[in-house]
């Protein structure tokens, strides 16, 4: 029994050897978000109102609030505090304090006079009440039409430019 029993002490250490040899520990790979979103929003619709009533409206699908900014999925914002109504849609946003909205993904923008245009990217610089629409755009206003590249809109003293436009205009 002497014989049997180093056998089976043998027998241990062989296999806690080959254990500790061929069987590695998992290298577990922790991931960490570098930001955390402050509220998460699916389906929404955010009214800001003030003294004077309904100021903008935002729609949206999915939205993260950060502590600087709000990205939001399927983005639908209806400004009421100029003396036009304007409205603009895209397949994302992102509201950087309140001063500027970058729009990516089919952005189309109507305003309540008719002017409308659409792209695929779009800076909104709401303090200075401008537009920057990066790379192709088509504008239409009533019976007036354009393409073109680069498109910068200041609404405050309503003019435009762009470059390579191709238009029908209407001159008085």
């Amino acid at each position: 029994m002497a014989v049997s029993a180093n056998y089976f002490f043998i027998t241990v250490a062989f296999v806690l050897a080959a254990i500790l040899y061929f069987f590695k520990p998992m290298e577990i790979e922790e991931r960490i978000d570098k930001e955390v979103a402050q509220l998460e929003l699916l389906n929404f619709t955010l009214y800001e109102l003030g003294v004077d009533g309904l100021k903008d409206i935002m729609i949206g699908r999915h939205g993260l609030r950060f502590d600087d900014r709000i990205e939001i999925r399927d983005i639908d914002y209806t400004d009421s505090t100029r003396s036009l109504q304007n409205n603009i849609q895209a397949d994302f946003g992102r509201y950087n304090n309140r001063e500027i909205i970058t729009l990516e993904g089919n952005v189309r923008y109507y305003r309540e006079d008719g002017l409308n245009f659409n792209s695929d990217r779009a800076v909104i610089h709401q303090k200075d009440e401008t537009i920057d629409a990066a790379g192709p755009f088509t504008l239409h206003k009533n019976s007036e039409s354009a393409v073109g590249t680069d498109l910068f809109y200041d609404r405050k003293n309503g003019l435009s430019k762009a470059k390579n436009v191709t238009g029908i205009f209407e001159l008085k």
